[in-house]
């Protein structure tokens, strides 16, 4: 059995109808927006385990996840993007760069991103976070770095081999490239410096610190006596610089929240998370289902049980009601 392929192409469909597709086929993933010049896209896009390779030519297009779009979708799963030729200026938003074929755009779907697509051919690998693993203990702190093509050859070299040797895959002998890719891209980001946001954020007053802090708080975020007081202690600051470094996110004790709503969320998407909320609640440390429920309403406008059911129909669902299915939407889903 062959690989699910999804193949797209505006070639046959008038410019504005053309656009209006491939809005609709994205719509799951980002904003699609019209830029300057004429329209195309072509893409074929294979579904792995946990994985998902897309070939994609497009011109006079362009894609954003802003704050409220990564909010509001939760995606949490890593791509990169491998430019093969034309003009990609993509990053961490406000980050932008204009790359060179041969090289990578490593980007984490949990913070804001954008790009710009001028007669692109690329190579996008989406991989689930857990297929990275401990490999690569923190890979928000490489959202927007690009590997140069000198670092990323030999990743560069799989990813196009995923779509030159594909219809030889079938699900039982590619069931392990996610880990594959993870390795590789471990070994290609140590000495590599951060990503754009991650710079950003160390030349700033106290940045190095609060990076110090966030991977504090990951660690523990399942430790119910996590607050300031243990964090200034684990850390080796004082209460004071560890406010300061949170004064724009409503507090530490906000973003601590949010962070474990997040982790929440995301457990809550996955298959097989028919845990009961009380644990789940307890697991992440919060004091009661109550305490979960509230939280979780208050920030993402449901309660996690109807976000939970809200999932499992989606994954159920063949047919959005117009006709057409929305393989796109399904198989992003499979990453969590």
């Amino acid at each position: 059995m062959s690989l699910p392929l999804l193949s797209f192409s505006s070639k046959a469909l008038r410019p504005a109808v053309g656009f209006d597709a491939y809005h609709a086929l994205y719509a799951t993933g980002a904003d699609v927006t019209r830029t300057d010049g004429a329209f195309h896209a072509e893409v074929r896009a294979y579904r792995f385990n946990r994985m998902l390779v897309f070939e994609r030519r497009l011109a006079g297009v362009g894609h954003d996840r802003d704050v409220a779009r990564v909010r509001r979708d939760g995606f949490d799963h890593l791509t990169l993007h491998l430019l093969l030729s034309g003009s990609l200026i993509a990053g961490a938003e406000g980050e932008e760069r204009r790359l060179r074929p041969g090289e990578i755009l490593v980007i984490d779907t949990s913070a804001p991103q954008r790009n710009r697509c001028d007669d692109t051919h690329t190579i996008t690998v989406a991989v689930a976070r857990d297929q990275i693993g401990t490999l690569i203990p923190d890979p928000r702190a490489f959202h927007g770095t690009v590997l140069s093509q000198r670092v990323a050859g030999v990743i560069a070299d799989l990813m196009i081999s995923f779509t030159h040797r594909v219809e030889a895959l079938t699900p039982d002998t590619s069931d392990q490239f996610g880990p594959v890719l993870g390795m590789l891209l471990a070994a290609a980001l140590k000495g590599t410096p951060p990503g754009a946001e991650a710079v950003a954020a160390l030349g700033q007053p106290d940045g190095g610190r609060r990076r110090k802090v966030e991977a504090f708080i990951e660690a523990h975020l399942s430790d119910h006596g996590l607050d300031a007081d243990a964090i200034a202690g684990g850390v080796g600051i004082s209460r004071t610089v560890l406010y300061r470094c949170f004064a724009a996110d409503g507090g530490v004790a906000r973003f601590i929240q949010l962070r474990r709503l997040e982790r929440i969320r995301n457990v809550l998407r996955r298959r097989g998370g028919a845990h009961p909320l009380a644990a789940i609640a307890h697991a992440h440390g919060f004091s009661s289902k109550q305490h979960l429920n509230r939280a979780f309403r208050s920030t993402f406008g449901r309660p996690p049980g109807q976000f939970r059911s809200m999932i499992e129909q989606l994954r159920r669902a063949k047919d959005p009601g117009d006709g057409r299915t929305q393989p796109l939407n399904d198989w992003l889903i499979e990453l969590y």
